[in-house]
């Protein structure tokens, strides 16, 4: 049997002399399909932001750790991480999502709608930060968390401010009444009582407005 019969029984094609050999083209390319993780729980968010303000609350900002938060939040580390980079943004978005919006005040008279902004300026402080954040406030031990609670406390501070100075304009409180003077004070009251008994009562907001009321008014009511 001849090389050429050979090649044909063995099923290889003979190729003319000076042909070259057909290299057969690639299909076209199989693009794979993207993998697709499984979508965030909402309710392990909530878990984790929760216990996030949890650690704040008792241990001040410095105990706030993915592995502290991991804990308390009954999560894996590596479910944090795909979320949040670092203890960092998991601060932030802990304390964005419990402020939130001071939203608008209500329809009522200077002193209720003062009442009601310094209430919920206040609120921020005892429910976000309890104990612990407060003391790394008060104490600047962390100059970042305390940098990063000012940041999302002033929308509250403003909407004070802002209510304060409408009044004045509007003749309802004394014409030279200083608004920012006035919201520190107030601000600083509940510090200070904080302070001094360890917790705020119910009825020192009402207490705290009647003392500085007269000085806001200057005997226009």
């Amino acid at each position: 049997m001849s090389a050429r019969s050979g090649f044909a029984a063995a099923g290889r094609p003979f190729d003319p002399p000076g042909a070259r050999p057909v290299v057969g083209k690639p299909g076209p390319r199989q693009e794979a399909a993207p993998r697709r993780g499984r979508p965030r729980s909402v309710e392990t968010d909530k878990r984790i932001l929760a216990a996030v303000l949890g650690v704040l609350r008792r241990g001040g900002p410095g105990a706030v750790t993915v592995e502290a938060v991991a804990e308390l939040a009954g999560v894996a580390k590596t479910t944090i991480y795909r979320r949040y980079a670092d203890r960092q943004e998991l601060l932030r978005a802990a304390l964005a999502g419990a402020i939130g919006d001071p939203g608008q005040p209500p329809d009522a008279d200077p002193r209720e709608k003062i009442r009601w902004a310094l209430g919920q300026t206040w609120q921020q402080m005892t429910e976000v930060l309890g104990p612990g954040g407060l003391a790394a406030i008060v104490g600047d031990t962390d100059r970042r968390f305390t940098e990063l609670f000012r940041s999302i406390l002033v929308p509250y501070a403003d909407a004070l401010v802002a209510l304060i100075r409408a009044d004045v304009a509007a003749g309802k409180l004394r014409d030279d009444l200083d608004a920012d003077t006035a919201v520190s004070l107030m601000v600083g009251a509940y510090l200070g009582e904080l302070v001094r008994r360890g917790t705020v009562g119910a009825d020192f907001a009402d207490r705290c407005i009647h003392m500085i009321w007269v000085a806001m008014t200057a005997g226009r009511e």
